[in-house]
């Protein structure tokens, strides 16, 4: 079946096999076998290079030309690394997915791996290995690390908190760009690390118990920010929860949240009123943006601002949902504080243009759609990604087909299936797509046409 649409053609791509884990989420996906929906397509293929067929794949990323890419497979209760070809000669008790990323632009790759010692403590005393590509950075004690980058990609920072409280110094190390900047500030779980704007300066948040504190390169000292007051029995209040700005991007047009302003210019707030447990359902939530307040909702999910930053989008409870033991899973579109569409019995995942002129999201299974501009472009919610083309006359999006693989579909007509693939990438002509993916053991390069 070719699916057309005045607006824009569809393009459906497979992504990494992270995206196994978001189908296993998205309520019952793969659904009856949704590349029965499209035909074949013409494609070429190169493999590149043969992996253990014993070894587990655990990871993937690749460049859409191969020109950088690795793997992380295990066996035996160990993990290696294979990076553009060249196995790695040392092997690890992990590689951390949290600690291992692919710079945005491709340039080079940040991976962690950990080395696990157990004591009368348990397993406290984890050794972690940091890398830039094949040279070793440093290691330290410490748990799992998280990386971020700067808008341009050109620099990163790795956040290795402590292995345990007991812990003796380093500890709670923070790196960018190759260097030590700070230790034994107390990271907390989920560290949050942003450079500015201009990527010369960077900050992050610091916890310890209930004082809050921002560490930046301007002091030696954390800047005390404020301590969370103690909930009572009857009422208790949240700050602000989530800031959105497209000044911090992990992986091109999907943004990523951040609990402090650091010089952004466009900044997206998302708060909750305060709540009275001796009042039923008082909380809501609501998002600040370009200084107003926008509608109340029980929730809101999958904050997504343009480029530009002037247009946002995300999906919100129905609004009519507020009687007591409503369906609370049905959702709307909210697209510059107004409602979009909807509702729908539920909603899974939503994308929007570079530009902000385009909305695409997808149904739960019971809906089995996915839209564009309020269309029906697919009779089928396994949608996992999505990415315009750079005029944005073509939408690429993710489906997942049988036995937990993945497919691309251009203009109606879909790829094999693959277990794994990396970054997909357009053509200069716009005729035809290219990925590298995995199957049957075999990293493959491939070039699909429309």
């Amino acid at each position: 079946m070719i699916i057309r649409s005045s607006i824009l053609s569809i393009l459906v791509l497979f992504t990494s096999h992270a995206h196994a884990q978001e189908a296993a989420q998205i309520g019952g996906l793969p659904e009856s076998h949704a590349e029965r929906l499209f035909k074949p397509a013409r494609f070429e293929q190169d493999t590149m290079y043969r992996l253990d067929e014993a070894r587990t794949v655990l990871q993937m990323d690749a460049l859409p030309d191969a020109s950088h890419w690795y793997v992380i497979d295990e066996f035996a209760h160990w993990q290696y690394i294979t990076i553009d070809g060249h196995p790695f000669s040392e092997r690890f008790h992990e590689i951390s997915s949290t600690g291992t990323r692919l710079s945005p632009n491709g340039d080079f790759l940040v991976w962690t791996g950990l080395l696990h010692a157990f004591t009368q403590r348990g397993f406290d005393s984890t050794m972690a290995y940091l890398y830039k590509d094949t040279t070793l950075i440093l290691k330290n004690v410490g748990d799992y690390p998280s990386i971020e980058f700067s808008p341009s990609g050109k620099h990163w920072t790795a956040m290795l908190p402590a292995a345990y409280n007991g812990q003796d110094e380093p500890r709670d190390l923070v790196v960018v760009d190759g260097a030590v900047v700070r230790k034994n500030f107390d990271i907390t779980t989920n560290p949050q690390f942003s450079f500015s704007h201009d990527e010369q300066h960077w900050a992050y948040r610091s916890v310890k118990g209930l004082d809050e504190k921002l560490v930046t390169d301007r002091s030696d000292s954390a800047i005390f920010l404020y301590r969370w007051p103690t909930p009572s029995q009857t009422s208790s209040y949240d700050a602000t929860v989530w800031r959105y700005t497209p000044d911090v991007v992990s992986i091109r047009h999907r943004l990523e949240g951040r609990d402090y302003d650091y010089g952004f210019t466009h900044v997206a707030k998302v708060n909750k009123t305060a709540y009275s447990s001796l009042a039923a359902d008082t909380a809501r939530v609501y998002v600040n943006f370009d200084g107003k307040n926008e509608g109340l909702y029980r929730w809101t999910s999958q904050l997504l601002m343009d480029d530009s930053g002037r247009h946002l989008a995300y999906f919100a409870c129905d609004p009519h949902v507020t009687e007591k033991g409503g369906d609370e899973r049905r959702g709307v579109v909210v697209y510059d504080g107004k409602v979009y569409a909807g509702p729908f019995p539920g909603v899974t995942v939503l994308f929007l243009s570079p530009s902000g002129k385009h909305l695409a999201y997808s149904l739960d299974q019971t809906s089995s759609k996915f839209y564009l501009d309020k269309k029906v472009l697919a009779h089928t919610s396994a949608v996992l990604d999505a990415k315009w083309s750079p005029d944005e006359s073509q939408l690429a999006f993710v489906a997942a087909g049988e036995h937990g693989k993945f497919f691309v579909v251009a203009n109606g007509k879909r790829s094999p299936l693959f277990e794994y693939i990396g970054r997909i990438g357009w053509t200069d002509n716009g005729r035809a797509v290219e990925f590298v993916g995995i199957s049957n053991g075999r990293v493959i390069h491939v070039k699909q046409w429309l």
